[in-house]
């Protein structure tokens, strides 16, 4: 008895200590609203950072160590991509406990987080200011070569043209409207943490969790002097999207590849004499030869087919005979080339530690015949590890290197000599010894493209290193303290190469052999501490964080140009027997930069944000080193109000309003005096400016966000801003001594307007579809300018002035229509007319629009169809009636202005607006995806066209086939040419729709995947990719998304660039 006492003793007292040292488990499910159970869902205990991902049932259980299982309250979260998470506080008991989850599907993405223009993550409902963010399962459907292309067509605002289609090159990049008359407008970079000084053609686009875009001052003054241009902020993949506790390998194949989108045609007829059997005859009549010519006697003595005596003239309407077969010289010189990319990642996701590793090698052959294009090799490692509670830290590591093959440089420009070609040539036509012929055409003026690409090597090589550190301590529950310092480096080699005994059709310093050879390196190194405080009194949440950031950044760049070369095939400088020429540049910036921001939100509704941040930067004059920037903003959610209505059909409405300043960095030489050296005589350049600052950018954000039935979500804004200080060259009297000076010398502004719409159209067990609707609308224009007006851009064809619309175009306006045609008393007080060359007095009788829309002279009595009829061709007609021969017949006639001048306004390059429409149908396993993407107005100069008139190889110029009534003579596109004058005739309408992207994919159940292969096989996708794949539009080029100049969002040029093809690829991806 006494024994059985003492045992019932020793577990009564040893019962509490058995209890305390069991661990607690935790286990449920995770399913959604149709309670189909979630694969890979995590559920994770916040503060011990503890927990499992859900099996293929959508189970999960895991483990708590007894010595962590207390019985106090901790936060277990679930949470799932594409899903509203859901938190719930629990009290860990030792045991077991169930913790069912049912996610709701966030179709709206209002609890999506965003980092960007913000002092902590934020949800999207929370934003009293447009922060757009496009995540990874957007991106990957159709990924871009360049990673910046994947927001065109997807966000309202944000305005992306290719200079070429040259395989890595990079994208002008514009968000609203235009911020600088002489700077960029490209947005701040910005990399996991690492503020970028280069482009984004080295970062790979497969590696990107998210892209976030602000896109004006009212979102962005939070980076300050930086930030004018708004920001686009790219954040990789990491371990941590990982199901907790698994290892994750991705293996991605793609191939296909590049092709253009269509022909071009050319004039393929010619207004050359030739005999009865088709031979061309020299000016005696007799069949042409020469050394070069061909045997059709086609070549130098050829003589035009003029007709008339006084002014004779000629028509590109003869066939080419006795010549065999036409070459097509672009189906000729444009290739298919093949695109491929290999993608490896390993990813791992545990308490302590995850990592996310990949590799990328990218090929983009492009379209050109003997070329390499691009490829690019990328490995990327990321790393987070928690250390304890309240510490942690997390790296970020990236390496790129890329080979690109650059047919078009300096000096070297096949596709222009390409348009000069005569079909009668073949540009692979090669001599005895087995070279191709560098003037293919005998007539041409220009080198044999293919002749440039396979004798002149140019090739640019460049690598990139990124890296990232960052350190998190958080001392108490509503304070942490954070260290980051980031590295941006980038190597580029350029070599051009064109080996003795190089060709060209005039003598040319490369004839003896040139190498030139640039290299330049960009380091960027950035360091920031940041406080930030977070504290909830009932339901008023505050925040405030402080922050001390510095940026250094150094840039060196060298070249050398080496004439005449002592032996062939060696691209060394030890080979250079000539002259050489050397340059060098060398730049160094600093910035420190320190904010102070505040926010609170009451009870979910009431959102107001402060900011005050202050610069101080060596690219400001010595006066005004240090400026300031501020934002104040505040978002009212009307839907979370006890009386507001709408709530069963409209859960979320917001009003939101945010402005906000942000600044734009002079140049580094613009505070500066400068001087210019040559021949050893030192020659005064422009004076410095110790009060020079940076331009300001105030910005007006007013929006409204909705959300509907779970379905619908929509966001209209209206941005105004206004971009003073700006940094313009203004002359100066000559008792200065230097001819100009960098001032704060004007202003822009600008009104933009967006609206987005994303509709969840379908939503079943199987079935669903969703299409998203972006639309945007921008103008601008030159308020203030304090200097003389001057012309800009491409061609010269922009024109900038106090009181113009950014964009607009001047040159020479073509008289369309009688009416134009009125006597003027010139502003010298003169009599003249509007018609350049038309007498006062004249008779409107005289003069008819042509079949071309252009008013010509005609003569009384006559018809612009009279002109073979009546051999009026190369003659003078009567226009006043007085008998005399006062204009050419049919020729088109430039309008004058008041001064007598033939300039003023004949073209917009800004668009009306922009449109974007995207569909993703998902039916069972599969998947349709497309975007369509549109401009609508705006206009471009097809310069490209305007060359093809000077020697008659546009289709334009080709009169074979047409009536005597309807041809014109080689003299009249001649006119049309007027030896490359901006005229309006080579403005073309920009509109056009675009298909961009097109994905048709299969994803394998994973239930079919755990019967066919077990737990080995996680996911396994096929898919058909393509891109750029229609174009429907009026313009005669190849393509109307076109721009040149430094800033080809708004210098809509067409200049003989790289055209852009489309791609067609495959792509296997599987998960382990």
């Amino acid at each position: 008895m006494l024994r059985k006492l003492l045992a019932a003793a020793f577990v009564v007292v040893l019962a509490p200590s058995l209890a305390f040292g069991q661990a607690a488990v935790i286990t449920g499910s995770v399913t959604d609203g149709d309670g189909q159970p979630l694969i890979g869902a995590n559920v994770v205990i916040d503060e011990l950072v503890i927990g499992s991902a859900t099996d293929l049932d959508g189970r999960y259980s895991f483990e708590v160590p007894a010595a962590q299982a207390r019985g106090q309250q901790v936060t277990l979260r679930s949470r799932f991509v594409g899903f509203s998470p859901q938190m719930r506080v629990i009290t860990l008991n030792p045991g077991t406990q169930t913790q069912d989850f049912v996610l709701v599907l966030d179709r709206l993405r209002l609890d999506e987080v965003v980092v960007t223009g913000v002092s902590s993550a934020t949800p999207a409902k929370k934003l009293a200011f447009t922060v757009d963010k496009l995540d990874a399962s957007q991106i990957e459907l159709a990924p871009a070569a360049n990673a910046v292309q994947s927001l065109q067509g997807k966000v309202a605002g944000v305005s992306i043209t290719q200079t070429s289609g040259q395989p890595g090159d990079g994208a002008s990049v514009r968000l609203r409207g235009t911020t600088s008359l002489t700077g960029s407008s490209a947005p701040m970079y910005i990399v996991d943490g690492v503020i970028l000084t280069g482009g984004l053609a080295d970062i790979d686009a497969l590696d990107i969790e998210s892209i976030e875009v602000v896109k004006g001052a009212a979102a962005s003054s939070l980076y300050g002097s930086r930030a004018q241009n708004g920001v686009i902020q790219i954040t990789t993949k990491r371990g941590g999207n990982v199901a907790f506790n698994q290892t994750r390998v991705t293996f991605r194949n793609e191939f296909g590849s590049n092709q253009l989108p269509g022909d071009f045609q050319a004039n393929n007829a010619h207004d050359l004499r030739v005999n009865a059997t088709g031979d061309f005859v020299n000016s005696d009549g007799v069949k042409n030869t020469c050394e070069t010519c061909f045997a059709n006697g086609y070549g130098p003595g050829t003589v035009t087919d003029d007709i008339g005596a006084t002014n004779p003239v000629s028509f590109y309407d003869k066939a080419y005979a006795n010549s065999g077969t036409l070459n097509n010289n672009f189906d000729e010189f444009f290739q298919a080339g093949d695109t491929y990319t290999n993608y490896l990642a390993v990813s791992q996701n545990s308490a302590k530690t995850n990592f996310h590793a990949s590799f990328t090698n990218f090929q983009e052959g492009g379209v050109l015949p003997g070329m390499d294009g691009f490829n690019r090799k990328s490995f990327r490692v990321n790393l987070d590890h928690r250390i304890n509670q309240k510490l942690s830290f997390s790296t970020s590591s990236y390496y790129a290197s890329s080979d690109r093959d650059v047919p078009r440089s300096s000096g070297f420009n096949p596709f222009f000599g390409l348009m000069f070609t005569n079909p009668l040539a073949s540009l692979s036509r090669r001599d005895e010894n087995g070279n191709l012929m560098v003037q293919a055409d005998p007539l041409s003026v220009e080198e044999n493209p293919l002749y440039i690409i396979e004798n002149v090597d140019t090739s640019d090589r460049d690598s990139r290193i990124l890296g990232n550190a960052r350190v998190r301590y958080e001392p108490m529950e509503w304070m942490n303290v954070e260290a980051n310092i980031s590295y941006d480096r980038q190597d580029d080699d350029f070599l051009r190469f064109a080996d003795r005994g190089t060709e060209s059709i005039d003598p040319s310093n490369f004839n003896d052999g040139q190498i030139l050879r640039t290299n330049s390196v960009s380091e960027a190194l950035n360091a920031d501490l940041t406080v930030s405080l977070q504290r909830s009194f009932d339901q008023l949440t505050t925040r405030g964080q402080f922050k001390y950031q510095a940026e250094s950044t150094d840039f060196i760049s060298q070249s050398i140009t080496g004439n005449t070369l002592t032996s062939e095939g060696i691209a060394d400088f030890s080979n250079v027997n000539g002259d050489k020429i050397v340059g060098s540049n060398e730049q160094t910036v600093r910035l420190d930069g320190l904010y102070a921001t505040g926010g609170i939100d009451y009870a979910d509704k009431y959102i107001a944000d402060v900011l005050v941040r202050r610069d101080g930067s060596s690219l400001f004059g010595s006066e005004e080193r240090w400026q300031t920037y501020y934002r104040v903003s505040g978002a009212w959610r009307i839907s979370e109000e006890s009386f507001y209505p709408f709530g069963d059909w409209m859960e979320e409405f917001k009003l939101r309003f945010s402005q906000g300043t942000a600044g734009g960095r002079p140049g580094f030489q613009a505070q500066y005096e400068t001087f210019t050296l040559s021949n050893g005589q030192l020659s005064k350049g422009t004076l410095g400016n110790a009060f020079l600052k940076p331009e300001l950018q105030t910005e007006q954000e007013f929006g409204m966000d909705m959300g509907i039935m779970n379905r619908v979500s929509a966001s209209l804004v209206y941005a105004k801003a206004k971009v003073e200080d700006q940094l313009l060259v203004v002359p100066l009297p000559g008792y200065f001594g230097f001819g100009s000076q960098w001032q704060n010398a004007g202003a822009i502004e600008s009104n933009t307007v967006e609206f987005s719409l994303d509709v969840n159209v379908l939503n079943g067990a199987n079935t669903s579809l969703d299409m998203g609707l972006v639309f945007d609308r921008t103008r601008q224009e030159i308020t203030e300018f304090n200097t003389n007006p001057y012309k800009t851009g491409p061609q010269s064809a922009f024109y900038y002035r106090e009181g113009e619309q950014i964009g607009a175009m001047y040159g020479i306006h073509w008289l369309d229509d009688v009416a134009a045609l009125t006597e003027q008393t010139l502003d010298d007080g003169s009599a003249a007319t509007t018609g350049s060359g038309v007498p006062t007095g004249f008779d409107p009788s005289a003069f008819q629009v042509n079949d071309d829309g252009l008013l010509v002279p005609v003569g009384i009595g006559n018809s612009y169809t009279d002109g073979i009829a009546k051999s009026l061709w190369g003659e003078r007609v009567d226009v006043d009636g007085d008998g005399d021969g006062d204009m050419l017949f049919g020729m088109p006639i430039k309008e004058l202005n008041s001064e007598g001048q033939n300039f003023q306004q004949i073209g917009d390059a800004l668009a009306d607006f922009n449109l974007g429409l995207s569909t993703n149908l998902r039916w069972k396993g599969f998947n349709a995806y497309m975007l369509w993407n549109a401009q609508v107005g705006g206009q471009v100069y097809n310069f490209t066209k305007q060359w093809a008139y000077r020697d008659g190889r546009h289709e334009d110029q080709d009169q074979l086939g047409k009536a005597d009534g309807d041809k014109k003579p080689a003299q009249y596109y001649e006119a049309l040419y007027d030896a490359t004058a901006v005229n309006d005739w080579y403005f073309e309408d920009g509109t056009y729709v675009k298909l961009r992207e097109l994905s048709l994919g299969y994803t394998v159940p994973r239930a079919k995947l755990q019967s066919w292969f077990g737990s080995s096989l996680y996911g396994l996708n096929i898919s058909l990719i393509g891109r750029n794949l229609l174009t429907f539009s009026d313009y005669t080029g190849w393509d109307p998304d076109v721009g040149d100049g430094g800033d080809a969002t708004l210098f809509r040029v067409d200049n003989f660039d790289y055209p852009k093809y489309r791609t067609f690829t495959g792509r296997v991806e599987i998960q382990f």
